[in-house]
């Protein structure tokens, strides 16, 4: 027999001996791929692109030599926005079938289209910064990305199932079912949109696309093109043609039956009990070896499974670690800052308490958290101190208002409000806003804070400074 791999011969035993493949195996995956890119297929074509994307990636993860599942894989990526992926797919696809490979065209009218492909890229790009506002609680700002993204791309459907999840935290329920229902217009059965929208509607069904757009319409060539008028004339037979060629076929049945049928029936019959034998032996060796197989390939498929398991334990393990690295990174550095308080020694510091903001630390062990807690404890008073000096400095005469609200805002961000110089640094804060355009609010709510903290504004303030402070309120709460 040839070897489906290696095309070489062979003549006992399924393994190759050129290529030390179990063919049964191999044929077993091959089929076994060729019937999810099928599924894949028809889920496609009913409007299913979720487990369409599923079963072709399984599909492809089966058998990577599956050209024709590489190619519907990556035109169903480049469908719902994931261009990088699609693009991945194809080209690996063109490496392993150089000529008559539908790959090849798609990479050429990507290629001829480079500014529409900035453009699809710029949506992918505003997509991970509206991921990282929300992130950051800012889903008014993800709202504003994924917009302009879903502008670009209209069928992104990751960014709209985001701009779901957006609208159900702001809790507008209409806008949320209305993206929602974008989604299931293009994707039928996504299940994070269906989620949604059954968060937003329970009890009612989602909608589904008519029968009619997920069938497709017949094709018009091949074996399904219709005859026209000059080829069914051609298919039109005289009929005096007709009738003497069945008296013919009458008379030649006829002679057939009465003379050769009886000696026939006899040999047909042995014939078909010979065949029948035949099959059902044969009938039987393939259900042992598709039982056979089918016990390989859920062998197969538990061993993978148990070691992308693996792999997931290993990755996290190896992110822990990072994290670990980074804590250590971060405190040897610490303690490398001398105790002196210029702007140098400053600088380095908010380096170090910059690289360790919005980081988690709470599954890391104990001497790193302690570690991660000294910092911050001893080096944002530091800080905040440089700053507060360096705004002070900026404050008095002759005052330099952009660097002492710079340096003054920095401050506030760092010192606790425990701070000694706290009051101060609030009068210095709500004076510098009051003088700025547009921002006589922060003053009031700056010097309100200040006001129920030091009523009548105590020693070590002066009378000048009550009285700017007073003439600040006054003039504040008139104009609102």
């Amino acid at each position: 027999m040839n070897c489906p791999n290696c095309q070489k011969t062979f003549k006992k035993g399924t393994k190759c001996p050129h290529c030390n493949v179990d063919t049964v195996l191999y044929m077993g995956t091959v089929r076994l791929s060729d019937k999810l890119h099928n599924q894949g297929l028809e889920r496609l074509k009913n409007g299913d692109l979720y487990h369409g994307i599923q079963l072709l990636t399984k599909s492809v993860a089966i058998n990577k030599n599956n050209v024709p599942s590489r190619n519907l894989l990556g035109l169903a990526l480049f469908e719902v926005g994931h261009i990088g992926e699609a693009l991945k797919h194809w080209i690996i696809s063109q490496s392993m079938l150089k000529e008559d490979n539908a790959a090849t065209k798609y990479i050429e009218n990507a290629n001829k289209n480079a500014r529409q492909l900035e453009k699809l890229n710029d949506a992918a790009y505003m997509f991970n910064q509206a991921l990282g506002h929300i992130k950051q609680k800012s889903d008014d700002l993800a709202i504003i990305q994924l917009k302009k993204a879903l502008e670009i791309n209209p069928r992104f459907i990751d960014a709209s199932n985001l701009l779901t999840l957006c609208y159900l935290i702001q809790n507008d329920k209409e806008r949320a079912s209305s993206s929602a229902e974008k989604v299931l217009a293009l994707d039928a059965f996504n299940p994070i949109a269906l989620n949604y929208y059954s968060i937003i509607n329970p009890g009612k069904k989602p909608p589904r696309p008519s029968a009619s757009k997920q069938k497709s319409a017949p094709s018009n060539v091949g074996p399904y093109k219709a005859l026209g008028l000059d080829e069914k004339k051609q298919r039109n037979f005289h009929f005096a043609e007709l009738f003497t060629f069945l008296i013919g076929v009458a008379c030649t049945f006829a002679a057939c039956y009465f003379l050769l049928i009886p000696a026939l029936n006899s040999g047909f019959e042995t014939e078909r009990r010979a065949a029948a034998v035949t099959l059902a032996d044969e009938r039987a060796e393939f259900n042992n070896e598709r039982a056979e197989l089918e016990s390989r390939i859920e062998d197969l498929l538990a061993e993978i499974s148990g070691r992308a398991a693996e792999s997931a334990t290993y990755v996290e393990k190896l992110e822990r670690e990072e994290r670990i690295n980074q804590v250590n990174h971060a405190y040897l550095n610490f303690l490398g800052v001398d105790a002196a308080a210029n702007a140098e020694n400053l600088a380095a510091l908010r380096r170090i308490v910059d690289s360790l903001e919005n980081f988690d630390y709470s599954d890391l062990p104990p001497d790193i958290i302690n570690r991660v807690t000294t910092i911050f404890e001893e080096a944002n008073p530091r800080i905040g101190l440089g700053y507060y000096n360096a705004g002070l400095a900026s404050f008095n005469p002759p005052r330099d208002s952009y660097m002492a609200l710079n340096h003054l805002e920095n401050a506030r961000r760092f010192l606790t409000e425990d701070a000694t110089q706290w009051n101060r640094l609030l009068f210095m804060l709500g004076t510098l806003y009051y003088n700025e355009d547009g921002r006589l609010e922060e003053a009031y709510e700056t010097l309100s804070v200040l006001r129920e903290r030091a009523p009548g504004l105590p020693s070590p303030f002066t009378g000048t400074e009550r009285t700017a402070f007073n003439n600040m309120m006054t003039s504040i709460e008139g104009q609102r």
